[in-house]
């Protein structure tokens, strides 16, 4: 960074007055990391709120490096999703580079982790599943994110989730060591060993597997790996040998542990060979909350509808954090305005017509309270092929297409579409083992014969040596006076 950048960055930390940088503010310091300073600024051109990363002058020096980070910080730039940190400017002014990014109140999941421990399950499975379908969006723009880490993952104060550094993480990975604060290779707990190796050619699935890391933090508390140094890290990774999440938390789900360590697969073709794959995954879980349950605040949004549709943005996150919401927004949708919509259709206690089927596949039709069946199809009391209706003679219409039971209904199909899939591989485990135990007892005949065979064998061969010395025993007696008188041996 040039001295201009130095001066900018003194004064701006000093609070006396703002330091114009183009069309941006800089107020206060709001944070440091490897690429560089974070300030709060205020876009005078659009009136609003924004955090300015200005570039440190150790990589200001680098060559090359300042082309690099303004052609990757504009590639940011370019991507437009609501669960992505959104860049708003990108630019050079008197030796200083930087780029302008959306602000909102918030904290990151780190933040959280440090406060809470551990996340609750539903709730690490919802930022995971976010999280994912905004890497499957950049990954479709050809960018990799690289440096996946819960410090990377914002949450505003009304509970949207985003994504940041999304683009720049790329620009900075080709040019720090490890052995730089704020490491350029990404995050050495998160990251995949063959990004250690040479984080220059590593491709898409190096996401896969930092976000696999970062659910496993979330919901154990615990990092899949440590050392001492990096190097002793790094090497653990390389092993690829660390302990199941649910076995250092027993209440995550055995499938869930198990699609976390396909994630973390050392190598890549053994893991997720596509981010959409693993939020598929995640997604036939039906584990996933709707909205974080750690968060309190009268205006919590909707996060993530079930079946997979991410809201909109509303508001925004970064690393840096500010105390207000910025006024240019419009109101968040409320998690009680959804809530106020779905109980508009039906009171709690008004009763439905459930047309179901019994064990023998005849029709029956009874009456249910609206809790009653919401409380049903949470424990999977109610067939997938359920029908409702506000009158006995109907029109009756699957569960699922009634607003106040869609979503009940939906996580439902999807716990049944799993089960099934689960009581498929048990039937094909159970053929696999029914085949072994008919291959082991078909064994231990195969050994009882070959050794009934080695036994009458032995005995055929003790039998054949005594016969031959009976007959030669007794052709030697009978013929005794013969071989005598030959021989003169009666004298």
């Amino acid at each position: 960074m040039s001295s201009a950048n130095s001066d900018a960055a003194t004064s701006a930390d000093s609070g006396k007055k703002p330091v114009q940088l183009g069309d941006f503010l800089l107020t206060k310091k709001l944070g440091q990391g490897g690429m560089g300073a974070v300030y709060l600024g205020h876009q005078i051109s659009l009136d609003r709120e924004c955090a300015i990363k200005i570039m440190s002058r150790d990589l200001a020096k680098k060559p090359g490096f300042q082309e690099r980070f303004l052609r990757e910080a504009r590639a940011m730039a370019k991507i437009h999703h609501p669960n992505v940190v959104s860049c708003y400017a990108v630019g050079e002014e008197k030796g200083n580079h930087y780029v302008a990014m959306e602000l909102i109140a918030g904290r990151s999941m780190q933040d959280w982790l440090d406060q809470l421990k551990i996340i609750p399950i539903a709730d690490a499975v919802l930022v995971t599943l976010v999280c994912g379908e905004a890497l499957v969006h950049a990954h479709k723009l050809k960018m990799i994110h690289r440096d996946i880490k819960p410090d990377n993952i914002l949450v505003t104060k009304t509970g949207v989730i985003k994504v940041a550094d999304l683009g720049l993480a790329k620009a900075t990975d080709e040019d720090m060591s490890m052995t730089q604060s704020g490491t350029g290779l990404g995050t050495p707990h998160y990251m995949p060993p063959e990004q250690a190796r040479n984080a220059k050619h590593v491709d898409h699935r190096c996401d896969v597997y930092a976000l696999g890391s970062t659910l496993y933090h979330m919901v154990t508390g615990t990092l899949p790996f440590s050392g001492d140094s990096i190097v002793e890290l790094i090497t653990n990774k390389e092993q690829g040998k660390y302990q199941a999440a649910n076995r250092v938390n027993s209440a995550v789900p055995e499938r869930l542990s198990l699609m976390i360590d396909k994630s973390m697969m050392k190598d890549p073709a053994h893991r997720y060979q596509t981010m959409q794959d693993f939020v598929n995954d995640l997604e036939s879980l039906g584990l996933a909350s709707e909205s974080l349950s750690f968060l309190d605040h009268p205006e919590k949004v909707v996060a993530r509808r079930s079946g997979g549709a991410t809201q909109g943005a509303i508001g925004g996150g970064m690393q840096t954090r500010v105390g207000t919401r910025p006024a240019n927004l419009p109101p968040a949708t409320s998690a009680a305005d959804v809530q106020a919509k779905r109980t508009s259709v039906a009171d709690a206690d008004k009763e439905w017509y459930v047309k179901t089927l019994d064990s023998n596949g005849r029709i029956k039709i009874g009456k249910m309270p609206t809790g009653q069946i919401l409380a049903a199809l949470k424990t999977d009391k109610l067939d997938p092929k359920t029908q409702v209706a506000v009158s006995k003679n109907g029109p009756f219409l699957p569960v699922a297409q009634v607003p106040i039971f869609e979503d009940d209904a939906k996580k439902m199909l999807t716990r049944a579409k799993a089960n099934s899939r689960d009581q498929g591989l048990k039937a094909a485990y159970a053929e696999i083992d029914k085949q072994y135990g008919r291959r082991k007892w078909w064994r231990i005949l195969e050994r009882w014969r070959d050794g009934t065979l080695g036994f009458i064998g032995l005995l055929v061969y003790l039998a054949a040596v005594v016969a031959l010395v009976v007959v030669l025993g007794w052709f030697v007696y009978s013929s005794w006076d013969a071989i005598a008188a030959k021989f003169g041996l009666n004298g």
